[in-house]
């Protein structure tokens, strides 16, 4: 345990004093505050519109939003932080660790540092756990400073429900940046070159952002595509059949990036905009519903997790070192 810890310390230190490091976070900092204090703008204003309906283009990658007045949620606000999140916070995370392992093997300090009294579960751990405690202070910085943004300009009321759900967004982002975290050390184990480490680190990080979403379209389109009837008048309508959208959601869900997304667009939405009998109603959502709604996501996240890591504590622990 000892070994470990100071491991982690050397790690965290050690990342905090790259160049690379302060460049990525300072991104993030900058662009998820921007992007909250828009999003605080664009909350104040809804909120100021109570009973009139509004279309937005926020709440994910150019969708369409409806919302009124109060009925404005925190997702839709906070859509472009979601995103910056999702972008910057997994390069960041892929940042520190792709070269964790094959630099040092190429360098040929792991060798001397495994000929002293330090087993190998704790360089590995150690890593690991330097990374993120790095990721933690990231996360604590730029959500702190964007959420002070967000509520200086909204003044919302800090309810025990606002509370739990940002308390939820933060847990998660820490989450999704460890699952980065993971991919590029399994790949600075697995591959002997920085360089090629980078390159596959960045090429699963594309893959969660754009491939897979996209593959998941793809495959909707050509298993449910889109019916055209003609109606008595001779006018064409398009209907997208109902299993389109199951089928994009289970194989784009597989993306963390996605994941992430639709788990914190959940927790985030307090309220819903009901159309009965031709009025328009607006249902409160609690927490504990939302949670219950996205409880596979979570569960698949934390799993992914673990399983990247535990792929990499394996790897290392049966590799030859030269």
């Amino acid at each position: 345990m000892a070994g470990m810890m100071t491991m982690a310390k050397k790690e965290f230190t050690d990342i905090v004093g790259e160049k690379k490091f302060l460049l990525i976070f300072a991104t993030l900092l900058i662009v998820t505050c921007v992007s909250a204090y828009q999003g605080g703008l664009q909350y104040a204003e809804s909120q100021s519109t109570s009973g009139t309906i509004i279309i937005t283009s926020g709440g994910g990658r150019g969708g369409m939003n409806m919302m009124m007045g109060s009925a404005e949620s925190l997702s839709r606000s906070l859509s472009s932080m979601i995103e910056n999140f999702s972008l910057v916070g997994g390069i960041l995370a892929i940042a520190i660790s792709f070269d964790t392992i094959n630099n040092e093997r190429q360098k040929g300090s792991l060798k001397t540092l495994l000929s002293y009294p330090i087993y190998r579960d704790s360089i590995v751990y150690g890593k690991y756990l330097g990374g993120l405690f790095v990721i933690i202070m990231v996360t604590t910085i730029t959500f702190l400073g964007s959420m002070g943004l967000f509520i200086s300009v909204t003044n919302i009321a800090l309810t025990t429900d606002t509370i739990t759900r940002l308390a939820v967004f933060f847990g998660i982002t820490i989450v999704y940046m460890a699952i980065f975290l993971a991919i590029g050390l399994l790949l600075s184990i697995v591959l002997p070159s920085p360089s090629t480490s980078l390159l596959a680190s960045v090429i699963a990080w594309l893959a969660s952002i754009q491939l897979i979403p996209n593959v998941g379209y793809a495959i909707g389109q050509i298993l449910y595509p889109v019916k055209m009837a003609v109606s008595s008048t001779g006018m064409p309508s398009f209907t997208q059949q109902t299993g389109f959208t199951t089928i994009r959601a289970i194989i784009s869900a597989v993306s963390p990036s996605t994941s992430y997304e639709s788990i914190i667009n959940s927790v985030l939405t307090s309220s819903s905009l009901e159309f009965t009998s031709g009025a328009v109603t607006e249902k409160s959502i609690v927490v504990a519903d939302a949670l219950m709604t996205v409880l596979p996501n979570i569960l698949y996240f934390v799993g992914l997790m673990i399983g990247i890591f535990a792929a990499a504590y394996v790897i290392f622990m049966r590799q030859e070192i030269r």
